[in-house]
């Protein structure tokens, strides 16, 4: 067994009577809650809701009208993911309701998540992770400087209604914010909703600042039902500290951030493959992390935020996708943002070269490379003429 694919078709005729959900059913529906059901998936909580069978025969079997995801996923694999759950015996019956997508910029809020009902009267609660637009990326950043954000709010309001208009025993769970998302709104969720939840599961999310943390750890019903799935060489899942059990899972990718795929990891049957623990490379940028953050002020860290924010959205560009098809614009923009931002955006590089890579860029060492020391040196030539 290698990957999801292959437990489609291995599981795939197994119903989720027979069998219940497994940690690989968990992953797919993290998966499965990226793909924008906009006026497809009513926001209603109280109706049946569409079959995935109905969902892609009717909206997304057609080449003419391919699914867009934007840069981050491996579009070809999520259409094969839809097409391949809905053509099999255990998800087709699945049915998707309260599906609610939310992008605010004046509040810095993106937000989506949905129901997926299944067969054996469960309901599996996904919650999207940080999807391809800037405004998402910077209420990540957000994360860092303070709890809760506004996607956290909302992810608890959304729980709490589920809660009420379902009598159904819950799952709960996303994928890198979502898994966060997951988490916060299980241990903020009124008490009628925390009695109907059996799991939690987060793939590769960040952890929590240690107000919550220590807030949270009380509820010892809840962090029972907590897992946390993190890549061996983890750099998502290795952001701060968090609740409950933790698993490190192989993946076929060699770096941290490939890793944060959920195709590249590698699958055993009804499980993912274990890893003993996080590399030596994820332990260094975690540690690495904890002592820049420890250094920054909280004006530093806000206005690094608000830097990172403002190239981003230089040239009216929305989403990272935009970006990333027009890279000279973006080029360009690093050289419009004002003076205090430049600073601000320097001084943080600076730090991440020399305390995680170990390269001071006033001091080069003998170990780099002539390439190597040519970048460092045009980077400091560039900050020391625009930098000002």
């Amino acid at each position: 067994m290698t990957n999801i694919f292959d437990y489609l078709k291995w599981r795939g005729d197994i119903s989720f009577n027979a069998y219940p959900l497994n940690e690989i059913d968990s992953i797919i529906f993290s998966q499965l809650s990226y793909i924008p059901y906009d006026n497809i998936v009513s926001s209603d909580m109280t109706i049946k809701g569409i079959s995935l069978n109905e969902l892609y025969n009717k909206h997304f079997n057609d080449p003419r009208n391919p699914i867009k995801i934007g840069a981050l996923f491996p579009e070809k694999k999520m259409i094969e993911l839809i097409k391949s759950t809905a053509e099999c015996e255990r998800f087709k019956d699945v049915r998707i309701r309260g599906y609610v997508n939310e992008i605010d910029l004046k509040h810095e809020k993106q937000f989506s998540a949905m129901c997926f009902d299944l067969p054996d009267n469960t309901t599996y609660v996904a919650f999207r992770g940080t999807d391809d637009t800037i405004v998402g990326w910077k209420e990540d950043f957000n994360m860092s400087l303070f709890t809760p954000v506004p996607a956290q709010k909302e992810a608890v309001d959304y729980l709490n209604e589920v809660g009420k208009h379902t009598e159904n025993k819950l799952y709960v769970g996303g994928h890198s914010k979502g898994g966060n998302l997951s988490i916060y709104s299980s241990f903020l969720a009124n008490k009628e909703t925390q009695e109907k939840i059996i799991k939690i599961h987060s793939f590769d999310g960040p952890g929590f600042r240690f107000g919550f943390l220590k807030q949270a750890r009380k509820n010892r019903f809840l962090v029972e039902r907590v897992t946390n799935f993190i890549p061996e060489s983890a750099i998502i899942g290795a952001i701060f500290d968090t609740i409950g059990k933790r698993i490190y899972i192989k993946s076929k990718a060699k770096s941290g951030l490939r890793q944060h795929d959920v195709f590249t990891w590698k699958i055993e049957y009804t499980k993912l493959g274990r890893a003993l623990s996080l590399s030596e490379s994820s332990i260094q940028f975690h540690n690495s992390l904890e002592e820049m953050v420890a250094d920054m002020t909280e004006e530093e860290k806000k206005d690094l935020v608000e830097a990172l924010y403002k190239l981003g959205t230089a040239n009216d560009a929305e989403t990272l996708s935009d970006i990333l098809t027009n890279k000279f614009k973006f080029i360009s923009a690093l050289f419009k943002v004002d003076g205090k931002s430049k600073k601000t955006m320097w001084k943080s590089f600076k730090d991440v070269f020399k305390r995680y890579l170990g390269i001071d860029t006033k001091k080069t060492t003998s170990r780099l490379t002539k390439h190597d020391k040519e970048v460092l040196q045009k980077a400091s030539v560039i900050s020391k003429n625009k930098i000002k």
